[in-house]
């Protein structure tokens, strides 16, 4: 809940302890109306119409119907035109009607001056012989204020004020969140818990939010506090006058607990910029082994990458050597091959050469044979001294060349 909502607005029916206060405050008024039914002298009476709010009364007085503004006292607004319900102000207007009802009979005395500047009657009202402003105060749901020059009723609602001050009454009440003590509870719990030590980063700045957020409606409502002047026309009376009846004390506790909220706000930054900067280094420390890997990575790579296209370039040597040397082989192969053809071809030659000299020689013997065998035809016959009749090739003679024979 906002502070400016709690500080201008009621929390009728928004909290047991207001619901509590309502019911004790009509028990109360019931009790005080039957305490004493004997009446005084008093300078008006009047008989009541209707309740307006908490201060305000519609009543007949001399035949005549009047609006009546309870001196001295200043409860919660619920009907201004331009502002929100202000706290208790319901269970103000409540205990009121309770304590007078249309048709209950009153008395009136006033002070210096008869009219405030709406028109309306300035007075103590009195019922049962009991000072209503004053039972109003006793029940913590309206504060003592001055309206000067009339103050003949101050000091009895003060005292009642202080009363309920004591007994925790209405707007003195911590336990009713609305109330000024009930919202310096609020904020001051957070501002005064033990300062905490997170451990990481989100911890320390869920800390710090959750601190900034106290911090800021602790400001918020001491900014309301003394914002309000000491008058009936204060924006929120009641929120003053409260303040004022606990002396300040309110106010002081609030800003030593915003101080040393505020202290703990600087821990908790140097807390942040030391995580950040230890996240910041292991961040940039992994960041740096990243890249140191990364290198490496890449220069494993690189070397790899050497060593494949070293293995690469060494496997074309050695399939262009390879080749070399197969084309090498297959030069010397088909060199070899040439040359057997052509010693082959020079053997057939020589060959054929020795064959057809061979046959040359044939047939020079033959033709010699026959040459002779026909000069021997034309020659006369006559005994021969040839062995071999015949035979007209080589011979072979014995040694002292006496005899022959043909040569093998």
């Amino acid at each position: 809940m906002a502070i400016g909502s709690l500080v201008l607005t009621g929390c009728s029916g928004g909290s047991a302890s207001a619901e509590t206060q309502t019911a004790s405050a009509a028990a109360l008024a019931g009790e005080q109306k039957s305490a004493n039914n004997n009446q005084q002298n008093y300078a008006d009476t009047g008989v009541v119409v209707r309740v307006i709010d908490g201060d305000t009364i519609a009543a007949t007085v001399n035949g005549e119907e009047k609006t009546i503004r309870l001196l001295n006292i200043d409860t919660p607004e619920t009907k201004h035109p331009n502002e929100p319900i202000q706290c208790l102000g319901p269970e103000a207007t409540a205990y009121l009607e309770s304590r007078l009802e249309p048709g209950d009979e009153i008395g009136l005395e006033y002070d210096i001056e008869r009219l405030d500047r709406y028109g309306r009657t300035l007075a103590g009202v009195y019922e049962s012989n009991s000072l209503v402003n004053a039972d109003i105060a006793a029940m913590g749901l309206g504060v003592a204020v001055l309206f000067e020059p009339n103050k003949r009723f101050y000091q009895q609602v003060l005292d009642a004020q202080n009363k309920a001050k004591d007994q925790l009454q209405g707007l003195f009440n911590p336990a009713i969140e609305c109330t000024l003590p009930g919202q310096l509870a609020g904020p001051l719990a957070p501002l005064t818990e033990p300062p905490v030590d997170p451990a990481d980063i989100a911890g320390t700045i869920a800390a710090l939010a959750s601190l900034n957020a106290a911090i800021a409606s602790g400001n918020k409502l001491l900014g309301l506090i003394g914002k309000v002047v000491p008058n009936i026309d204060a924006k929120n009376g009641p929120l003053y006058w409260v303040h004022q009846a606990l002396k300040g004390t309110d106010s002081k506790n609030l800003e030593k607990a915003l101080e040393q909220a505020r202290e703990k706000r600087v821990n908790l930054d140097a807390k942040l910029t030391q995580l950040k900067s230890a996240e910041q280094a292991m961040k940039d420390e992994a960041e740096r082994k990243a890249a140191a890997a990364e290198a490496s990575r890449k220069a494993e790579q690189a070397e790899a990458n050497r060593k494949a296209a070293q293995a690469e370039a060494e496997r074309k040597s050695a399939q262009a050597e390879a080749t070399r040397k197969a084309a090498k082989a297959e030069a010397a192969r088909k060199s070899a091959q040439a040359e057997a053809a052509r010693k082959a071809a020079k053997a057939e030659a020589a060959r054929k050469a020795a064959v057809a000299e061979a046959n040359r020689k044939a047939a020079a013997r033959a033709e010699a044979q026959r040459k002779a065998r026909q000069q021997q035809q034309q020659k006369p016959k006559k005994s021969s001294s040839n062995p071999y009749p015949g035979y007209t090739g080589p011979r072979c003679y014995a040694p002292g060349g006496q005899t022959w024979k043909p040569c093998p």
